[in-house]
């Protein structure tokens, strides 16, 4: 029996130390026995064997059976849920291949471990990265195409109300979870463009009503904004290092091209203010995507040339994704310059074709009369011998940051 002199170890439910309602018998004090209370004291006494025997339903089941019986015929009833095989093969796909065509070389367990943690904690999460790897297996197993599809499509419906709900409240202890399924939505969208019959080359309009990944990647880096403290102390924080050291646009061996739009971006005698204003939102667009280009070529080359395609549309403003929206055409030959990224990448299993795609709607949209200022663009090559896994391997000569 302890000692009255330990208050801290009495029953908590008996009243004040000073009382002497408790006696302190284990594991249940008579006074709560009495009135149907639950002891502070019964953490005290360690469960013996024999005790788990006599827990509510628990029971005891013999395998000694007779000749010609099985457990099965005992009348036990020992039935669970069954293995969604599928999912176990996505899963398994997921962590021993995909992620390797979605995350950057380095920090590479962050998307084959931390993601798939964080996933058993948040069901949103699980089915978003299901519905990823069922589209890249989809990729890789044409005759299987309709079936992953399906399931992808599937998986991705019943995780957005949840992914939305999250997302409205943002809560810190969910901020990595939401931060993970939004990065996800960008490919999954792309190579789900078929299915979804919303063309991955079309250009964002206010008018269309189904999804389109350039605003998604935007909603990405919107996020990434507002949650950056809270993003950074969790498993993305090493993905988040940014060179602070002037980019050299010098270093792209493509630069001089970029540079060649400059002249169409000065205003004339007959510009308007509203021109002059478009014109300027055009500049700043320009200089991104520059800078943005170059990135790959600094001296740190702490950036995998894949995150080119994410980093300028989420870093231009709303006022130039407006003048997309609105079709002008100083924009669209901008747009129509950041798809020479997209053909760069098309090694890439997601952005297969969307370069190409995007800039023969650019160029329809343009007409003749613009031409001649995408012509570059448009001439390209499309990296397209390249594998996935052979443009991972050369990323990863890239030298760690110090």
């Amino acid at each position: 029996m302890i000692s009255r002199a330990a208050c801290i170890l009495r029953c908590g439910s008996c009243g004040p130390p000073n009382t002497r309602q408790c006696d302190e018998t284990k594991p249940a004090c008579k006074n709560c026995s009495r009135n149907h209370l639950q002891c502070g004291l019964a953490f005290l006494t360690p469960i013996k064997p024999e005790d788990r025997l006599l827990e509510p339903r628990a029971i005891s089941i013999s395998f000694q059976c007779q000749p010609g019986t099985s457990p099965l015929s005992l009348g036990v009833d020992i039935a669970s849920p069954p293995l969604d095989l599928e999912s176990m093969e996505l899963l398994h796909h997921y962590t021993s291949v995909a992620f390797l065509t979605i995350g950057p070389c380095r920090n590479m367990h962050i998307w084959q471990i931390e993601i798939p943690r964080l996933a058993l904690s948040h069901d949103f999460l699980m089915r978003g990265l299901l519905a990823l790897s069922a589209v890249h297996l989809a990729t890789l197993q044409p005759h299987r195409s309709l079936q992953l599809r399906r399931r992808a499509a599937t998986a991705e419906l019943t995780a957005l109300p949840s992914f939305r709900e999250h997302t409205s409240t943002t809560k810190s202890e969910n901020i990595h979870a939401v931060f993970a399924f939004a990065g996800f939505l960008p490919p999954y969208l792309l190579a789900q463009s078929g299915w979804l019959d919303a063309p991955r080359g079309r250009i964002p309009s206010l008018d269309d009503d189904r999804p389109h990944w350039f605003l998604f990647i935007r909603g990405l880096t919107g996020l990434l904004a507002r949650s950056l403290p809270e993003i950074a102390k969790g498993p993305f924080g090493p993905t988040l290092t940014r060179t602070v050291a002037p980019v050299d646009c010098s270093r792209n061996p493509e630069d001089s091209h970029l540079a060649e739009v400059y002249p169409l971006l000065q205003p004339t005698a007959s510009s308007t203010p509203t021109d002059k204003e478009a014109l300027s939102v055009c500049r700043g667009a320009i200089d991104e995507l520059r800078r943005v280009a170059a990135l790959p070529y600094s001296p740190c080359r702490t950036l995998e040339a894949r995150a080119m395609a994410y980093i300028w549309p989420g870093s231009v403003s709303h006022d130039f994704v407006n003048l997309l929206h609105s079709r002008r055409p100083e924009a669209l030959v901008i747009l129509a310059h950041y798809c020479v990224l997209l053909k760069q990448l098309n090694w890439c299993w997601y952005l297969r074709g969307v370069g190409d795609a995007m800039l023969g709607a650019i160029d329809h949209e343009l007409g003749d009369r613009w031409r001649h200022w995408i012509t570059w663009a448009l001439d390209y090559p499309t990296t397209g011998n390249m594998s996935g896994y052979t443009a991972i391997a050369s990323a990863a000569d890239y030298e760690p940051e110090h």
